[in-house]
């Protein structure tokens, strides 16, 4: 009779999950077929901006309260000159780029509005209603094709050839939907009391406060760690929201080495060439090539943290089962 110790626990292998996501997308290359759209329409479609509707207020900060005074008049107008140049260089067509389920984009973090051909065409928004209205335009559509490009990726994943039916489709919509929602309501949760607390510490004692900024940024990385793998529960065992959530932080938690060192690989693969993809300029047709290689690379990391998923499934599951039989047979012995 096999007991508990003869069980053989497999661990997730981090190198063989990055090979069979790669070999996955080089089997099949239409898969990258959206990120390259999304970039291509980033550098070469139209632009818009945002300056109009939020110059008013930038100018009206002068005003405020307490604000108005010769000793705050350059730290505001350091503030004022950033956020100009900031919403100068800012397409609120990146919007399409959403997260955590989206499709992933190179040209989200290049100068926007110029491309080798010249300047794009570029819309002013004048309103905060038009504002409002492309935001939630831009962002149904990048949930919406980051759904189809996500699920793509776990059929292939899960050697499924098989179309997707309308329903499956939009019951994974929905909860890619609900996914922001849930991580912003979390990290509001988080982030108030973190911030009230820094406020304090920073009327006390600046230098202090800075380390400890830093110290609560990686403890909410930290805590929010466990939830990286909710939309693979989504798009490979079909869960909702909290059941896809729980089913990450069980997951991680009894595999969080692995899980710490996988995600710290995927992390150098794709933030180390992503540095060589956005070299070219804008205006420079190499930066195709980047386009290109960017597509194929993250959508490997991204099949190769599917079949991680799964092996570490499979590890968290034999761990489970082991525990219970140890349980199981410790019943036994307190019982004879």
């Amino acid at each position: 009779m096999n007991t508990s110790s003869d069980i053989n626990i497999e661990k997730p292998k981090i190198i063989q999950a990055l090979l069979a996501g790669f070999n996955t997308i080089a089997n099949k290359p239409y898969l990258i077929i959206l990120p390259i759209l999304l970039d291509l329409f980033l550098w070469f479609g139209p632009g818009w901006r945002v300056d109009n509707v939020f110059k008013p207020l930038l100018e009206n900060m002068r005003t405020l309260p307490g604000l108005d005074t010769t000793e705050y008049a350059s730290i505001l107008g350091e503030i004022q000159v950033s956020w100009q140049e900031i919403l100068a260089n800012f397409n609120l067509a990146v919007i399409l780029r959403t997260f955590p389920v989206g499709v992933p984009s190179l040209m989200a973090s290049k100068t926007p509005f110029i491309n080798p051909l010249g300047h794009t065409m570029v819309t002013f928004l004048s309103t905060d209603g038009q504002v409002l209205g492309l935001t939630l335009l831009f962002l149904f559509l990048g949930i919406t094709l980051g759904n189809l490009y996500i699920q793509k990726i776990s059929q292939q994943v899960m050697q499924n050839d098989r179309k997707t039916d309308i329903k499956t489709f939009l019951k994974t919509l929905s909860q890619a939907v609900l996914m922001p929602i849930a991580l912003c309501i979390i990290l509001l949760l988080i982030c108030i009391p973190v911030v009230f607390f820094l406020g304090l510490i920073m009327m006390i004692s600046p230098g202090i406060s800075q380390f400890l900024t830093t110290l609560a940024l990686l403890v909410i990385i930290w805590i929010l760690m466990p939830l990286i793998f909710t939309p693979h529960g989504i798009f490979l065992y079909k869960q909702n929201l909290i059941a896809a959530m729980m089913t990450s932080i069980s997951i991680v938690r009894m595999s969080m080495s692995k899980t710490a060192w996988f995600i710290l690989a995927s992390y150098i693969i794709v933030e180390g060439l992503d540095y060589l993809w956005r070299s070219p300029a804008a205006d420079n047709w190499f930066l195709l090539v980047g386009i290109l290689g960017h597509a194929f690379i993250i959508s490997g990391v991204i099949a190769a943290s599917f079949h991680y998923f799964i092996d570490a499934t499979k590890f968290s599951q034999t761990l489970m089962n082991k525990q219970l039989q140890r349980n199981k047979a410790s019943s036994l012995n307190d019982q004879e």
